[in-house]
């Protein structure tokens, strides 16, 4: 218990002879702040390269493991978009032509 007691004596000691010299600033605080907010606006986590331009797969969309054993899809980059397949034209509905007379019948 005396041990604690002197301990936080000792403490609230020094405490009181730093903060008497403590003079804060505010440059390390705004440099922290600054380097936090560019920190988030340099990374993207959606940048990935085109697929030709990968150095990963080099083009293939693929890459050998480490180990050597088996094929990896590469999620470093792109594929390409494909051009899509021209379809059929759809013809148009004919036009509609009104009716001049009902028969009911029994």
């Amino acid at each position: 218990m005396k041990i604690i007691t002197s301990t936080f004596v000792l403490a609230t000691l020094m405490g009181a002879v730093v903060m008497g010299d403590f003079q804060p600033g505010s440059t390390s605080a705004v440099s922290l702040i600054g380097g936090v907010i560019k920190a988030r606006h340099d990374v993207s986590p959606d940048a990935k390269y085109p697929r030709k331009d990968c150095p990963v797969c080099k083009g293939q969309g693929w890459y050998i493991s480490g180990d050597g054993i088996e094929k990896v899809d590469c999620g470093y980059c792109v594929p390409e978009k494909a051009q899509p397949e021209p379809t059929a034209p759809v013809p148009d509905d004919p036009p509609l032509v009104p009716i001049k007379s009902f028969y009911l019948r029994k």
